[in-house]
C-alpha cells in the first residue's frame, strides 16, 4: 500500500475532553465510522480487505448475508457496485420492510443488488443454492461469510492497529484500554493480532452487540488463533475478554442504559453512537469506569464501528425517548 492510499484509508484518532473530564479517564475515540468507503464503520474496513482477495481470485459475483440492516451487507452491496460485480444477499427480518427501506437497506437496494428475505434456518442453503446459480450462468463468484468473519477481515483490524501505532506516536499516547462493539468477533480478534504484533499490553475487552456466553468468546478466540497462524506469531496469545452483560433483549434490542449512553456522547462530544452496537459498548465503558475497572486517569481508547445508518433505521428513539 502506497503513502498515499495509506492516508486516504486512515480514520482520525480523536480525543474526547469533555467526557475525560466527566469520567476522570483520559477518553480518545478511534474514528471507523469516519472510513472513508462504502458507508464508514469496521466493515467497510474489512470489506476493502475482502475485495482485495476477491480480485485475487478473478471472481466477478459476491454472495453474501445478513440482517436487513446489516452494515456488512450494505459494505458488501456498495462494493459490488463500484467494482462492477453481480451481487445476492441473503437478508433475514421482516419482509415488509422492503416495501420502505430506509437506513443501511435502502442503500443495498439503491445498488441493484439482488436481495431475497428468508427465515434464518434457511440462510445457508440460500447462499449455496445462490452461488450455484452464478456458477450456471457463467460468473465465477466468491462468497463472503456474514459479518466478514473471514481471515481478510481480521487482517484489516491487524493493519488498523499499526495505523493506531503511527497516530499515538505523533500523539505521545497509548491505550491502557480499548472498548469496541463485538459482532462477528473479527475487529476483536484483529485488534488482538495487530496488539501482539506491535507489542504493546494493552487490555482489549469486546462487548456483545448479540451472542452469548460461551459461544461468542469461543468464534472471536477461533479467529485469533486462525490470525496469530497466519502471521506467523508464536508464543501464547491473549485472554479473550468478551462480554455479553449488555446484549439486553438480543440484536438490535437497546437497553435504557444504551440510550442513555447515547445521549450522552451526542449531548457531551457531539459523538453519534447506535443502539445496535456502539451504544451497547459505549454503556459498558461507562459502567466499567463506574464500577471502577478502569481505574481514574487510565487512557482509555473506544473503537467506534460505526452505526449512523442504525440509528437513523431505528425507531428506538420514538416518543421522545431522546428528551429524557
Amino acid at each position: 500500500m502506497n503513502m498515499q492510499t495509506r492516508l486516504e484509508l486512515t480514520t482520525p484518532l480523536v480525543n474526547l475532553p469533555r467526557l475525560s473530564r466527566n469520567l476522570g479517564v483520559d477518553l480518545w475515540v478511534k474514528r471507523d465510522d469516519l472510513f472513508p468507503l462504502t458507508g464508514g464503520g469496521n466493515k467497510a474496513r474489512k470489506v476493502k480487505y475482502i475485495a482485495r482477495d476477491v480480485e485475487h481470485r478473478g471472481a466477478d459475483s459476491v454472495v453474501t448475508t445478513g440482517g436487513l440492516q446489516s452494515n456488512h451487507a450494505r459494505a458488501v452491496a456498495l462494493m459490488a457496485a463500484e467494482h462492477g460485480w453481480k451481487c445476492k444477499l441473503v437478508l433475514h427480518g421482516e419482509k415488509s420492510q422492503l416495501d420502505r427501506p430506509k437506513g443501511n437497506l435502502l442503500l443495498m437496494c439503491l445498488t441493484g443488488a439482488d436481495i431475497v428475505v428468508v427465515p434464518a434456518e434457511r440462510i445457508g442453503p440460500t447462499m449455496k443454492e445462490a452461488m450455484h446459480e452464478f456458477v450456471c450462468q457463467g460468473y465465477k463468484p466468491y462468497e463472503i461469510t456474514g459479518g466478514g468473519h473471514m481471515l481478510s477481515g481480521s487482517i484489516a483490524y491487524a493493519e488498523a492497529v499499526k495505523e493506531l501505532e503511527y497516530q499515538c506516536r505523533d500523539y505521545q499516547w497509548r491505550p491502557d484500554w480499548i472498548v469496541l462493539a463485538s459482532g462477528t468477533g473479527t475487529t476483536q480478534a484483529g485488534l488482538l493480532g495487530g496488539l501482539d504484533m506491535v507489542g504493546w499490553e494493552t487490555r482489549v475487552v469486546g462487548i456483545s452487540a448479540a451472542r452469548e456466553n460461551p459461544r461468542g468468546r469461543l468464534i472471536v478466540e477461533q479467529a485469533y488463533t486462525d490470525l496469530r497462524q497466519h502471521l506467523g506469531l508464536e508464543g501464547p496469545g491473549r485472554y479473550v475478554d468478551f462480554r455479553d452483560d449488555w446484549t439486553g433483549e438480543g440484536y438490535e434490542r437497546p437497553t435504557n442504559a444504551t440510550i442513555a449512553a447515547i445521549c450522552k456522547a451526542a449531548r457531551l462530544e457531539g459523538l453519534i453512537l447506535d443502539p445496535t452496537y456502539t451504544g451497547k459498548a459505549f454503556a459498558a465503558l461507562l459502567d466499567m469506569i463506574r464500577g471502577d475497572e478502569i481505574r481514574e486517569g487510565s487512557h482509555v481508547l473506544f473503537w467506534h464501528t460505526g452505526g449512523l445508518l442504525n440509528l437513523a433505521a431505528s425507531d428506538c428513539f420514538s416518543g421522545g425517548v431522546w428528551r429524557s
